[in-house]
């Protein structure tokens, strides 16, 4: 038995035309994300940095297709990896010790959503922990005695993050100046983490990821500052020496001072 050829060529050429139609439009906007700073300098004066995200939505090189929203922003600022262990302390024959704890490897030093409205009306929660718009999942592992203990725990952990401000969550924090220009600002506190930073902006449509696009910044300690730290990390020992032996000298001269 036969098969006429046009009984699944006209749908096949229909599905490939629809899904041309779909990816020419998802190609037709992109982002083109900036901001204020590239290199953020810690010395002794430094309270805290003002740091400036904006950008584009332009039409791709070649086509004609008319940028219009409206949309939504959302922008992922994040910080060098890091290994972070939360304690749950208990009293113990009137003495408080460590009881149970929680690794997290690879966590970020620093995490902190802008965007243009609340994210959950954005996008499906399980589709931003897809994207890595969630703390947990940019962590690389985590040890934990039982998943009841670690959701607790990983609660904890940014609760802890966002007490010193290195994690938050900010909806409305990215403003449209127009259909196609956005900027955000992010404050960052006084002990921000040295290294390097990624921000990534992700450029939502009625729901759908259009686009996204990463750029670094740096964060350094420089002068005075730089050196002591460096000397710590590299030398310990002598760095350990030269502080009590400051230390000593120190009281030596107070004593002597106030003796006279």
């Amino acid at each position: 038995m036969q098969v006429p050829f046009a009984k699944f060529f006209i749908p096949l050429m229909g599905a490939i035309l629809i899904f041309t139609l779909w990816v020419h439009a998802s190609l037709a906007q992109k982002l083109v994300p900036k901001m204020s700073e590239l290199e953020i300098s810690i010395n002794s004066t430094f309270t805290g940095e003002n740091l400036t995200l904006f950008g584009t939505i332009e039409a791709h090189i070649g086509s004609d297709e008319k940028v219009e929203g409206p949309f939504d922003v959302i922008i992922l600022v994040q910080g060098s990896a890091v290994d972070r262990v939360v304690r749950e302390k208990s009293r113990q024959a009137g003495i408080w010790l460590n009881a149970q704890q929680v690794t997290f490897k690879g966590a970020p030093s620093y995490f902190h959503v802008l965007s243009s409205r609340p994210i959950e009306d954005i996008n499906s929660a399980e589709n931003l922990v897809e994207l890595g718009i969630d703390l947990t999942a940019q962590i690389h592992e985590i040890e934990g005695p039982s998943e009841q203990v670690t959701i607790a725990y990983t609660n904890e952990l940014k609760r802890l993050m966002q007490e010193v401000g290195t994690y938050g969550l900010s909806s409305h924090a990215v403003s449209f100046h127009s259909p196609t220009f956005y900027s955000a600002n992010l404050e960052l506190p006084a002990d921000v983490p040295n290294g390097t930073y990624l921000a990534t902006t992700f450029l939502f449509k009625d729901g759908t990821l259009i686009d996204r696009s990463a750029a670094r910044f740096f964060v350094r300690t420089i002068g005075m500052e730089e050196f002591i730290s460096d000397s710590a990390r590299d030398f310990p020992l002598a760095y350990g020496i030269v502080c009590v032996l400051l230390a000593l000298f120190t009281g030596w001269l107070g004593g002597v001072a106030f003796r006279r």
